[in-house]
């Protein structure tokens, strides 16, 4: 089935963290709300929003390049790793040319914050030359779950035609659905009236 991107919508940022894993968020950035194959980020604003539900740290400041282009290639990047992430799960060997060149232009340095005397961090600060740089911390996470996932965990929503998908982090590993309220409430409710068609 061909992607397509049908509509922006913000009644869907709940669904923001169903991943469980921010690499796997990033990637069902598209997904299906209200039946329609939606794509969460229509502008730079979706994707610096983005960011900051989830918390990446990113440059602050003005962005050096023209409109659009954060946008252009953020979809690009979640196309890089939606490809690798099925590769990887189906024992293929994914392509990680277009991924390291992300990661190469990812210019980042510790640094040390605190709030008081005994809460010292390591943070991490990235540049801003760049839009490669700006989606680093995002890139740095798809490398993350590429080399050191566990692919058994990472797992495709079980829900007709839903394309989410998330790592199982449950206690006995048996998620199936994105969300229980959703796609698990669709296939109980179909599994009940399943049943009763037949009583």
């Amino acid at each position: 089935m061909k992607d397509t991107i049908l509509r922006n919508t913000t009644n869907g940022n709940h669904l923001d963290f169903v991943g469980d894993n921010l690499a796997i968020n990033f990637i069902n950035t598209r997904r299906i709300i209200d039946g329609q194959l939606t794509d969460t980020l229509q502008s730079d604003s979706d994707v610096k929003a983005w960011l900051k539900r989830l918390e990446v740290p990113i440059a602050k400041g003005t962005l050096p390049f023209s409109d659009g282009v954060l946008l252009q290639r953020a979809r690009e990047l979640r196309e890089i790793a939606l490809a690798a992430v099925k590769n990887r799960k189906s024992g293929k060997k994914p392509s990680l040319v277009a991924l390291n060149r992300f990661l190469a232009d990812a210019t980042s340095h510790a640094a040390l914050t605190t709030d008081d005397a005994k809460n010292i961090r390591v943070t991490r600060v990235y540049g801003k030359e760049t839009v490669e740089a700006f989606l680093a911390p995002v890139a740095e996470a798809v490398a993350d779950l590429l080399a050191d996932g566990d692919f058994d965990l990472v797992r495709h929503c079980e829900g007709n035609a839903c394309v989410m998908w998330f790592y199982d982090r449950t206690k006995g590993h048996r998620r199936r659905w994105c969300t229980s309220t959703g796609c698990g409430n669709r296939a109980k409710v179909a599994a009940f009236r399943a049943r009763a068609s037949q009583n």
